[in-house]
């Protein structure tokens, strides 16, 4: 009896450790550079802000159409009315409904510039939100390149630290051999540890690195349970693997003054100026305007009865105490505001592409030369310990080539993702996202409002 229970706790004992256990043994699911970014478009709060403002673009639009279709207005009361010496009654109660119509003919450009106005800020706001999903997708490609980069410095690390022990085995073997003094032993697990040490502090960046990218994509995707995708080659091959700017400078230039998002926004915004400039001169002007009324009474006073009018109006404001002149003064001051601006982003977008071109070839040169140091450290290492198992050399000298090696390995995987992260600016300032797919209704969010006037 006493056997059996035993058994029995064992296997409860041992079931619960099982299902415990499960989500830590749960396979990672690979998570790719476009899903990241799906992810951190959908849980943006500024991607959100962007579309809604291009809402409150389509309801101005929209507003600004109204100008020039027809307007009806319906209306009713009921009350007593007396009217003097009226016969053979001179009170009555009252019923009243009317029913009017007015239609804009032609006002000199004020609905016209209305409308053209509404139409280019829902433009600019369709390309304020495509700069957001840019500044989105540059965040994550950028927190995304830091856990890839903080990964491989991880498995340079357990290359550092498997090597060590392997020299400590080494140093042991010639100790007990006669063959070494017991300092290379002690050296070996010093250096053991330090290798370790840096194991430790690898991994922990690690975990900071894939805390920031969560926080860019807005959530932790599979609980945690993931890993990045990327088709990453080989140390010793990460230099021949690399992207290339593939355009020169004068091109790229000529890209980002045509792609750039702001450039776009900034140069709707002045056509929207200048749209109301001409809708502020029309206050010069009259408006011509038809209009019908019906009216209809339900009483037994004589005197009121059903009647209807048809008529072409023209309005014309003679004096408004300058404020047409100073509407039109405010209007064209906004629009060279808005020209002198998009000098000045012309300027500014002129001198980012530069750096980020420069900083781009700096770094791919860098990566170059990474990959040389590399193999010169690889070749240095193999040199010293042949010479330290020949017993020409002591352990400094290997030590020191171990060290360089270690170096090497983490300046090129620095400098690679750098590069990788430096061509991700590149594009950002130019304004386009090459090779990465993004969700389609992101990208053509703000026209399909002003196509459908469909509302989330």
């Amino acid at each position: 009896m006493r056997k059996a229970t035993r058994w029995l706790s064992w296997w409860i004992g041992s079931t619960l450790v099982f299902f415990l256990a499960q989500p830590l043994l749960a396979a990672e699911t690979s998570l790719p550079l476009n899903r990241a970014v799906e992810l951190a478009l959908a849980n943006n709060p500024q991607v959100e802000i962007a579309r809604e403002q291009c809402v409150q673009g389509q309801g101005g639009f929209t507003q600004a159409k109204s100008g020039y279709l027809p307007q009806v207005s319906a209306g009713g009361e009921y009350g007593r009315q007396w009217v003097k010496d009226l016969q053979p009654e001179d009170e009555g109660t009252v019923g009243h409904g009317s029913i009017s119509l007015s239609q804009l003919i032609y006002d000199f450009g004020k609905t016209t510039g209305a409308i053209d106005a509404g139409r280019f800020r829902l433009q600019a706001a369709d390309a304020n939100f495509q700069q957001f999903i840019q500044d989105v997708v540059l965040d994550v490609r950028q927190a995304f390149y830091t856990v890839l980069e903080k990964r491989r410095l991880v498995d340079v690390a357990l290359e550092a630290v498997a090597n060590y022990e392997k020299h400590l085995y080494r140093a042991r073997r010639y100790y007990q051999a006669g063959v070494r003094t017991k300092i290379d032993v002690t050296n070996a697990q010093v250096n053991l540890s330090n290798a370790k040490l840096d194991l430790l502090r690898a991994e922990s960046n690690l975990k900071a690195a894939r805390v920031d990218f969560e926080k860019v994509v807005g959530n932790r995707p599979h609980n945690g349970q993931y890993r990045l995708q990327a088709d990453e080659a080989p140390l010793d091959q990460l230099a021949a693997t690399k992207p290339v700017v593939s355009n020169s400078l004068d091109l790229l230039l000529a890209t980002a003054f045509e792609h750039r998002a702001d450039m776009r926004q900034v140069q709707l915004l002045g056509q929207a100026s200048a749209a109301e400039v001409t809708t502020a001169k029309s206050g010069y002007f009259p408006s011509i305007d038809a209009k019908a009324l019906y009216d209809t009474y339900d009483t037994d006073l004589a005197t009121l009865k059903d009647q209807w009018n048809v008529s072409v109006g023209l309005t014309w404001e003679l004096f408004s105490g300058f404020r047409t002149q100073g509407e039109v003064v405010e209007a064209k001051a906004r629009y060279r505001e808005l020209l002198a601006s998009l000098n000045d982003l012309r300027l500014a977008v002129t001198q980012e592409v530069t750096e980020r071109y420069l900083r781009g070839e700096e770094n791919r040169q860098a990566v170059d030369l990474a990959d040389e140091s590399l193999g010169l450290a690889e070749e240095n290492l193999e040199l010293a310990e042949g010479r330290y198992k020949a017993g020409l050399n002591d352990m400094i000298e290997f030590n020191d080539a171990q060290l360089s090696l270690t170096q090497a390995q983490s300046t090129l995987v620095t400098t690679y993702y750098s590069y990788l992260t430096a061509l991700a600016r590149i594009e950002r300032a130019v304004g386009v996202t090459s090779g990465l797919e993004v969700d389609q209704e992101q990208e053509v969010y703000c026209q399909a409002l002003e196509w459908t006037g469909a509302e989330e």
